[in-house]
């Protein structure tokens, strides 16, 4: 089971996505993909603030065929669990000097509360947050805890 991070999930709304993301979609079942209520706000907020145009109408249109049609029932949301394992992640990291975003701290604990993997292409960000990381815009990118 993965989870695919916001910049996976925005690369599948272009109209030229990356090939190797491609690739390993491709390679995956695709019941076993989620995505979070996180990377939802994130990709509607990004739409949001974009000028009224063509790019925008074109984007609303590929984020709804990518979530409504593409992850329907497997959109995993931050509840109470997730919270706890969230306190503790980012207490964590701010301790140890390496801070981590709330939205990506909240994403990290919604990967770590369901022990799911998580692909992204900020496998920086995720250091140190004990999940199993992907890049699969990384061809050489193998899967691994960090």
């Amino acid at each position: 089971m993965i989870i695919l991070d916001t910049n996976i999930i925005s690369e599948l709304m272009k109209t030229s996505p990356n090939q190797h993301v491609i690739a390993w979609l491709d390679q995956q079942d695709p019941m076993t993909l989620f995505t979070t209520s996180i990377s939802i706000a994130e990709i509607i907020y990004g739409l949001d603030v974009l000028p009224a145009g063509k790019r925008r109408d074109y984007l609303e249109v590929a984020f709804n065929q990518v979530l409504i049609d593409a992850f329907k029932h497997r959109i995993l949301m931050f509840d109470e669990h997730a919270a706890h394992v969230y306190g503790k992640l980012m207490g964590r990291r701010k301790i140890t000097g390496r801070p981590l975003s709330v939205l990506d701290g909240q994403i990290a604990a919604i990967a770590k509360t369901n022990q799911m993997s998580l692909a992204t292409r900020n496998t920086r960000d995720f250091f140190d947050c004990e999940l199993n990381v992907i890049d699969p815009f990384d061809t050489h990118s193998t899967s691994g805890i960090a």
